[in-house]
């Protein structure tokens, strides 16, 4: 752990560097998989080396925003409610700003270590770099085909209702049988000027609904709207 100046007082993980490739001349005689994966730990090198700049870079930008915060709000209490409400709240803003930095700074300090300790392993060398993309993808394939699979598993089904043509009975009672037959069962009746919607007409008997069940009468006695 190190601490330099106001924004590093806050520890930094060692961060472990990969060894060097060498001589520029072993360099450019080694296979492209070695110059690739040297490349690789040379961005995985930047971040051990620059992790604990990176913390205070951010530690800075988060206390700027925090001062920022607080000078807003105690303008905008002077503006609203005067002077003397202005200094409550510049006491207010201060202690609120205190406690915020310490917890702020907890927050920035793990995240910043998070950040550069686990890209310093994504950029360990080729291979961890290519294990890394190849669980991202695996992943995000995975969270798409998921969300297809539920998307259509959800989907309202169409309900397709069949093409009907509307009639009326000409007769003063017309009879509604169960089949399309002058011997099946008589199972209601049409008066006249009733309509209907009528689905198919076979062998004389059009085919009707009544109370959800299928019906048939004479279509001598129907006439189309």
């Amino acid at each position: 752990m190190s601490f330099r100046g106001l924004a590093n007082r806050t520890p930094v993980i060692e961060i472990p560097r990969n060894p060097s490739r060498g001589s520029t001349t072993t360099y450019y005689r080694e296979s492209w998989w070695s110059r690739f994966s040297d490349g690789v730990a040379d961005i995985g090198n930047w971040f051990a080396d620059h992790a604990e700049k990176v913390l205070g870079i951010v530690s800075i930008i988060a206390i700027v925003l925090l001062v920022i915060s607080c000078v807003g709000y105690v303008i905008g209490v002077w503006v609203k409610e005067g002077f003397f409400m202005a200094l409550l709240a510049a006491v207010l803003a201060g202690v609120v700003g205190v406690i915020g930095w310490y917890v702020i700074s907890i927050v920035v300090v793990i995240g910043v270590n998070l950040f550069m300790y686990g890209f310093r392993f994504i950029f360990w060398n080729g291979w961890t770099l290519i294990i890394t993309l190849v669980i991202i993808l695996s992943i995000t394939g995975f969270n798409i085909y998921e969300h297809q699979r539920i998307m259509h598993s959800t989907a309202p089904t169409e309900v397709v209702q069949p093409a009907t043509e509307t009639y009326e009975c000409t007769a003063s009672s017309l009879n509604i049988r169960s089949a399309a037959s002058t011997q099946a069962s008589v199972i209601g009746a049409l008066k006249k000027g009733q309509t209907v919607e009528v689905y198919e007409v076979q062998d004389g008997f059009a085919r009707i609904s009544i109370d959800g069940q299928a019906g048939y009468v004479s279509i001598r006695y129907l006439k189309k709207q």
